[in-house]
């Protein structure tokens, strides 16, 4: 399960992950994304919450990385994962790492206050 959600005032796209993540709202997400984005100002930032993500089906991962693509190409400028326990990173960490480009600041945080901090 996913929920989208944009802050205008902080021009930020928030994420939020819960519970399992399979292919068929793998490809929702993507659709969503595609929507959104264009909704956004150039330089926003992506807060990505995984704090309640148990599982992930691995091919569900297709349709995140074009996500960041869309994303990294659309004008993201910070991101920010919310992942209290590394253990339970499910890769997206990795993911991050090779699906956007290296000029966007990128944070891991392990609670949403502490990832608050790192807009401000």
């Amino acid at each position: 399960m996913f929920r989208l959600s944009i802050d205008n005032k902080g021009n930020k796209l928030v994420i939020t992950f819960k519970d399992y993540f399979d292919l068929q709202q793998a490809e929702q997400f993507y659709a969503e994304i595609q929507k959104i984005v264009p909704k956004l100002k150039k330089d926003f930032s992506v807060l990505t919450d995984l704090s309640s993500l148990e599982r992930m089906d691995i091919s569900a991962r297709f349709f995140i990385e074009k996500a960041m693509d869309l994303l990294n190409k659309s004008g993201v400028s910070k991101v920010i994962r919310i992942i209290p326990d590394q253990r339970k990173d499910i890769g997206f960490n990795i993911m991050s790492l090779f699906h956007y480009s290296a000029e966007i600041d990128m944070h891991t945080c392990k609670s949403y206050q502490e990832a608050e901090k790192c807009f401000t």
